[in-house]
């Protein structure tokens, strides 16, 4: 059946390409090449937006400073803060007039079909044609920059309902991570590795999955979608730190981040409400081989307890990806890693938007709560939020996208469209917790300039006032991500894994639904998305 499942795709993905080949070229004859926002191509008569903005910049764009970013400056690591980078303010304004800038009529018209309604997750959604055919998103293209133009939907598949060594599926999907040598007996079907996912989120255990051929459905119910295999079952990659901090804790730690590191799986852990603003260490590793577990850290990124708002770990504690190797070594140091954490339970030590803090794991074997060399990339402060942020919005997941000569850092998450409220849950509430409220749900991608990132490790861009380039919302080309999703009310996004070689991007939604032989506890999909030209 996988084989199958795959020439289907192999010979859908042809015809498909072929049909989009023709319409690119018929859109690029007519001049409309580019993508909307801050990075559109120049329009006759109008700047280019990309010329201007430091949030746009492509990799070409900096390649021939090399010689001057390193005869400034080395890489800036620990807290030293350049007094050179612009002022927070100068930054947004000057995105700002980009913006408004860009004549009205330029953007594209959506697709017949496609969903106006912001709350893509619940109503007006595409038709989904049959299963396995790959569903390629209608937009715009950028000739050096990944955009969602680029993104095909190859379908989700989901964990079963398996209990393991206490612990189940149900209510998990926060974290993920991509084994590329992982289910090395397993069928030949265009979707090699394994992945590491986070189970039930009150028991904080992970286990190791096969990847099946992922399934568009038909009508929506998860009963259509493939069915993973559990290869490892349920262990505490921590080797009881989080037993041990829970034991003393009345509010639980949380398993922010996996991504697999050489021999190692790598993880971050963080404090779930940390109103008290504790700033524990955060970052560990333990054996891909649950039956030899042994956890390495807990360390810390930057230095701990330092009272510098930018180290604390409440904004690097949660999702990892990596950098890709000649990126890592040509600017960043050597530093090959990135994680960040948006959260709102201890809003003040937190990021307000997306975090990326470059840095590298130390040797196995390292002391706990050492400190860890590490570059601030992008956090943002309450004086000076993420634009459009709330509260209620949530960014779990990134990946350092590559395409060629093409390239993208995403940040995955949820927004919250509605009047935000704290308290109580009222009637109608997504959540039945105790916390932000900001109905209706939209899945949303943000799209980060590496060539930005770059600037801002070498002290040529404030970390604290990058913004994203390019927002895939519901009201962009085609419609957003959501549109790929099961119907929820929440659209709870969790972890996101990326195998670079095959170009496939796994997205977890987190209680995506039920299955007829459970009823009772929701399950998450995993999503997946190829990369193309």
């Amino acid at each position: 059946m996988k084989t199958f499942c795959y020439l289907l795709f192999c010979a859908v993905s042809l015809a498909c390409g072929y049909h989009l080949f023709g319409q690119l070229a018929g859109v690029m004859r007519n001049g409309q090449a580019g993508i909307i926002g801050a990075a559109e191509e120049r329009a006759e008569g109008v700047e280019s937006p990309r010329e201007n903005s430091p949030d746009a910049l492509t990799i070409s764009d900096i390649t021939s400073d090399r010689e001057k970013i390193e005869q400034e400056n080395v890489v800036h690591v620990a807290a030293n803060n350049s007094s050179d980078t612009p002022d927070a303010g100068s930054l947004l304004a000057r995105v700002d007039k980009i913006l408004q800038q860009r004549p009205a009529e330029e953007k594209q018209a959506q697709p017949s079909g496609s969903s106006q309604n912001a709350d893509v997750g619940m109503q007006g959604r595409i038709a989904l044609p049959v299963p396995s055919v790959p569903i390629r998103h209608q937009a715009r293209q950028h000739d050096e920059m990944i955009t969602p133009g680029n993104f095909e939907y190859l379908g989700g598949f989901r964990p079963p309902h398996q209990q393991t060594n206490g612990s189940t599926f149900a209510y998990g999907g926060w974290a993920l991570a991509y084994r590329p040598d992982g289910d090395a007996g397993g069928p030949d079907d265009g979707f090699p590795g394994s992945l590491y996912i986070v189970g039930h989120r009150e028991h904080q255990m992970v286990a190791e999955i096969s990847i099946p051929c992922p399934v568009i459905t038909q009508n929506r119910t998860l009963d259509e979608l493939s069915t993973a295999s559990v290869l490892q079952s349920f262990s505490d990659v921590t080797g009881g730190l989080l037993k041990r901090w829970n034991a003393v804790s009345e509010t639980p730690f949380h398993i922010g981040g996996l991504i697999v590191a050489g021999d190692r799986l790598h993880w971050t852990v963080h404090k779930y409400y940390n109103v008290d603003g504790n700033d524990f260490s955060s970052h560990g590793t333990t054996s891909l081989d649950f039956s030899r577990t042994h956890a390495d850290g807990p360390w810390h990124l930057g230095p701990a307890n330092s009272g510098i708002s930018e180290w604390h770990s409440y904004k690097h504690a949660g999702y990892i990806f990596e950098i890709p190797r000649k990126e890592a070594e040509s600017w960043f140091g050597g530093f090959n890693l990135i994680s960040g954490l948006q959260i709102s339970t201890g809003l003040q030590y937190s990021s307000q938007g997306p975090s990326m803090f470059a840095y590298r794991l130390p040797p196995a074997g390292t002391p706990a709560e050492t400190s860890v060399s590490a570059i601030p990339l992008v956090w943002y402060s309450e004086q000076v939020p993420l634009a459009r942020h709330n509260p209620a919005d949530r960014w779990t997941g990134g990946a350092w996208l590559t395409l060629g000569n093409k390239q993208a850092v995403v940040i995955a998450g949820r927004k919250g469209l509605g009047p935000i409220y704290y308290g109580v849950a009222r009637p109608g509430d997504c959540s039945q917790d105790k916390g932000y409220h900001g109905s209706p749900y939209e899945t949303q991608m943000l799209f980060y300039s590496p060539a930005s990132l770059i600037r801002a490790a070498h002290g040529q861009l404030s970390a604290h006032a990058l913004e994203p380039w390019l927002r895939w919302d519901g009201e962009f080309d085609g419609g957003g991500p959501g549109q790929y999703f099961f119907r929820t009310c929440s659209q709870s996004v969790g972890g996101m894994a990326y195998d670079r070689k095959s170009n496939i991007l796994y997205l977890v939604q987190v209680n995506a639904g039920f299955t007829t032989d459970n009823e009772f506890e929701p399950l998450p999909v995993i999503h997946a998305f190829r990369i193309v030209e």
